[in-house]
């Protein structure tokens, strides 16, 4: 459970982290540019409608901009010799009044006339060429007059029209003798503010203006909600792809894992439950057996009068029977594996030489060779039943004056008896409980399922096999453990 929350922590924090970054990205780099393109534009289409709106009108009383102090529109007459310019705080007419300022003006008519609106290549051209001569034809009119050549008809927009509102003034003191006044105007579209900063110097003093506009929520809330399907769409895409790394990461495995205990569980039972019809069944024979003799020594039927003779039996029947109940026993408490490190070496041979006495009646050669500092990671317990078991039935099965070879390396223990094979017909269910070969009067034939499955539990792998004359039991250990 502990590595499930951290996985999932982690899992989190990578989510946050690349979300975080994908906003910074947005905010940093797409959302500027989003805001100039958009800005771009808005300032097109407003040149647009307030070209359009005073050609319809003749004012700028129903025109919108976004600068009133800066925005206006200029009259140039074909034939009438004048301009007239307007704009939110005032409409003039400017009129020359001398003989170089009209042909001036009318040099400005004739190239209006003739501009060319259609090629703006062209257009271009002709605008720098004329421009650089309407200005020096202007030095030189305003070289030798003193006073201005035009007149100036002006005319001042209603102050009480509600352009602006909400004047605020604020001063901020600098250091020393500075001072900086900030006043700060709303139109229908901006915020205005201006910075008057004033220091006095030993000769006089200093005035520096900054007139700034300030823009509105609602300028860049458009390109926000623009981008709201986009960001949907990214963040959508990049749930999905967590929700399927967070999937293979974390709930693919639980459920992986889940799924393995149960089939495990499932298996067990089964195993259970096929062990105990096998044992019911393997029990009634000693049983049997056993109630025979005690009925036939009872009743002194027949042979059975010699009891001295027959209750020996009887004892090797209940001793067998208590054997297999002993093993049973033994298989069903030990499930848990507690691994330890022991010398594989020094515990082969300690089994080994329980089993000298056996083998010596039977005139038997055992070997132990190999690497005597062979050291596992396992259930010391486990691995004792297991090669107990398999030197058990390498003793059991060899024939008069045989020889039983055990070599241990590192990632096995091979354990071979020879003069001896096992019938074709047993090896596929040699692991089966209950499966006895030749000498079944020796054994109740739960030796190699109970090695088999503690080999399972250890991680181990068990194989028995037939070689030239000889039978070969393998026990391969995982090296990871």
């Amino acid at each position: 459970m502990k590595e499930l929350d951290r996985k999932n922590l982690w899992y989190s924090l990578l989510l946050a982290a690349i979300m975080l970054l994908l906003l910074i990205c947005y905010f940093s780099f797409m959302l500027p540019s989003l805001y100039v393109a958009y800005a771009e534009e808005q300032n097109l289409e407003a040149i647009k409608n307030q070209h359009r709106t005073f050609l319809e009108t003749g004012s700028y009383d129903r025109v919108h901009v976004k600068n009133p102090t800066a925005c206006m529109s200029v009259k140039i007459p074909y034939e009438e010799n004048y301009l007239e310019a307007a704009s939110k705080m005032l409409s003039i007419k400017i009129i020359p009044t001398d003989t170089e300022t009209e042909e001036l003006m009318g040099d400005i008519r004739s190239f209006v006339r003739n501009f060319d609106l259609k090629d703006p290549k062209a257009a271009n051209l002709q605008i720098a060429d004329e421009l650089n001569g309407f200005r020096m034809k202007l030095e030189k009119i305003f070289e030798k007059k003193v006073r201005l050549p035009i007149r100036a008809e002006i005319c001042l927009t209603n102050p009480e029209q509600g352009l602006y509102r909400e004047e605020s003034l604020r001063i901020h003191a600098g250091s020393g003798q500075e001072m900086i006044v900030e006043t700060t105007i709303f139109d229908h579209n901006n915020q205005y503010t201006n910075y008057l900063a004033l220091e006095r110097v030993s000769d006089g003093m200093v005035f520096s203006i900054l007139p700034v506009v300030t823009p509105q929520m609602e300028q860049i809330r458009p390109i926000v909600m623009q981008s709201v399907p986009m960001l949907c769409a990214v963040l959508f895409m990049l749930v999905l792809l967590f929700s399927r790394l967070y999937s293979n990461g974390i709930v693919h495995p639980v459920y992986q894992k889940l799924q393995d205990v149960n089939q495990s569980l499932l298996e067990e039972n089964e195993r259970q439950e096929m062990f105990m019809r096998a044992t019911s069944h393997q029990l009634k024979t000693p049983v049997t057996a056993a109630l025979l003799l005690l009925d036939g020594m009872i009743g002194r039927i027949g042979k059975y009068k010699d009891r001295e003779r027959y209750l020996p039996k009887v004892k090797e029947q209940l001793l067998f029977m208590r054997r297999m109940i002993e093993e049973i026993l033994s298989l069903n408490k030990n499930r848990s594996s507690d691994p330890c490190r022991m010398c594989l070496y020094e515990t082969v041979m300690a089994l080994a030489d329980s089993y000298r006495v056996a083998a010596a009646d039977k005139q038997l050669e055992i070997t132990v060779e190999g690497d005597q500092e062979t050291y596992i990671w396992t259930d010391s317990g486990m691995l004792v039943k297991i090669v107990d078991n398999l030197l058990s039935n390498a003793v059991t099965y060899t024939p008069q004056a045989g020889r039983i070879a055990v070599r241990i390396s590192q990632q096995s223990l091979m354990i071979r008896n020879e003069d001896v094979t096992i019938p074709q017909s047993l090896i596929p269910h040699i692991f089966e409980p209950f499966v006895c070969g030749e000498h079944r009067q020796a054994s109740h034939g739960l030796g190699l399922y109970i090695a088999a499955y503690y080999a399972k539990i250890i991680h181990a792998q068990l194989n028995i096999c037939n070689r030239e004359n000889a039978v070969e039991a393998v026990l391969a250990f995982n090296s990871k453990r």
